[in-house]
């Protein structure tokens, strides 16, 4: 019975399922239980099978830009973190003196946990452009993301660099502040093992080591 149910689980549906069941804190029988669940099962392969299809489709319409994508599963943010101390927690390297840590009051803190899906998008031979991709991100049905996401990436994601290829690189929000009278926006930057959260002027991200953060 159960192999028959598993006989179209793919390896990435096969991680999301027990990934399912840590989330939930199932036991091991409770998991067993519900891999018996004939129309538990099916409802939850079904909704993967959507996921897979929405991500192909994102796919499509990245290509047509010359960008590409990488999607983040299951990323814990905790928004009730103070914004600076969720910064030094995914840039353990940031200095004191960064701007990064000198816009906390303009991004409002919200008292929830949310476990989130992100897309990465990222220009591999440069040309990109902050606010064209924040209007490509809406066009396409994603959300904007305050610096909690990166801050988080960062935190739970210390080897992104290397996981992708891309060393250094940059994971910028797409919400985005004005500081000093420039538009600006904040991330984590991962170079080799160190990695820094810093404010930089939106009119210079774009470049191959940018990845533009979006929620589902």
């Amino acid at each position: 019975m159960q192999q028959q149910m598993f006989k179209h689980v793919t390896n990435r549906q096969g991680v999301q399922l027990v990934e399912y069941a840590r989330e939930f804190g199932l036991s091991r029988q409770e998991f067993l239980d519900f891999l018996n669940n004939k129309e538990k099962l099916e409802n939850f392969m079904r909704s993967l099978q959507s996921n897979q299809v929405w991500f192909d489709n994102l796919q499509k319409s990245v290509e047509k830009i010359g960008a590409r994508l990488h999607l983040i599963e299951n990323l814990v943010v905790d928004y009730s973190i103070p914004h600076n101390q969720a910064a030094m927690s995914g840039g353990p390297q940031t200095g004191s003196d960064y701007n990064v840590l000198k816009v906390t009051d303009l991004y409002q803190s919200e008292k929830k946990v949310v476990t989130e899906t992100i897309v990465l998008l990222n220009y591999p031979k440069g040309g990109g452009n902050y606010s064209n991709t924040v209007a490509w991100g809406m066009k396409n049905g994603l959300v904007k993301t305050t610096p909690h996401v990166p801050f988080a990436i960062g935190e739970n994601f210390p080897k992104l660099n290397y996981d992708l290829g891309s060393n250094p690189m940059y994971v910028v929000e797409t919400t985005g502040c004005t500081f000093g009278s420039r538009a600006s926006a904040c991330g984590v930057w991962w170079g080799d093992a160190e990695r820094k959260s810093s404010l930089n002027w939106q009119s210079g991200f774009g470049n191959g080591i940018d990845w533009f953060a979006f929620r589902k």
